[in-house]
């Protein structure tokens, strides 16, 4: 053998590049990770009917303020029940009012609900094109997403206020 066969046999044992068991490993160690890093980014669909629950949790907050706040100018905000008009002045024909509880809005449809800019549909109607539902369960009111897997799972919930209490809500996002 010579000198030049010699070392064209070396060359071809040491190789320049990968050998196929070599790229089969690293191609299931990028599938391992890949199958444990993906749920973590792909859960965007229940990351935005949160935010959307959390959005509609301070519009309703900010609602109650202000409904509150003429309640405390037209001198209701301390009786149990009551009503409040919101467009037009005490005493007129045409009120479009709202009932309230120690002057925040009661847990109805004609009390937090009606103080909504777009009133959402009541959860057992037919139809329903609007992006929010609201249900009444057990005194409280639920509002949801027709588009939600679990509804009252993921809602915002709002409590009544009592003498002592302001209104509690709760953002409910487990089955978002």
């Amino acid at each position: 053998m010579t000198m030049h066969e010699a070392l064209s046999e070396a060359d071809m044992r040491r190789q320049n590049g990968f050998t196929l068991i070599e790229l089969v490993v690293v191609i299931v160690i990028l599938g391992i990770l890949a199958a444990t890093a993906a749920p973590k980014f792909m859960n965007l669909q229940s990351d935005a009917r949160i935010s959307a629950l959390d959005g509609l949790k301070a519009s309703l907050k900010s609602g109650v303020s202000m409904v509150y706040s003429k309640a405390i100018l037209s001198g209701v905000e301390r009786t149990a029940t009551g009503k409040l008009c919101l467009d037009k002045v005490a005493g007129s024909s045409d009120c479009d009012s709202v009932d309230l509880v120690y002057g925040r809005p009661a847990a109805t449809a004609t009390g937090i609900v009606k103080i909504l800019q777009e009133e959402p549909c009541v959860s057992t109607a037919d139809s329903c094109d609007r992006d929010w539902m609201y249900e009444i369960k057990d005194g409280k009111l639920y509002f949801y997403s027709p588009t939600s897997p679990d509804k009252l799972g993921c809602s915002v919930q709002y409590t009544e206020a009592s003498e002592n209490t302001t209104p509690i809500f709760t953002v409910n996002s487990d089955g978002c």
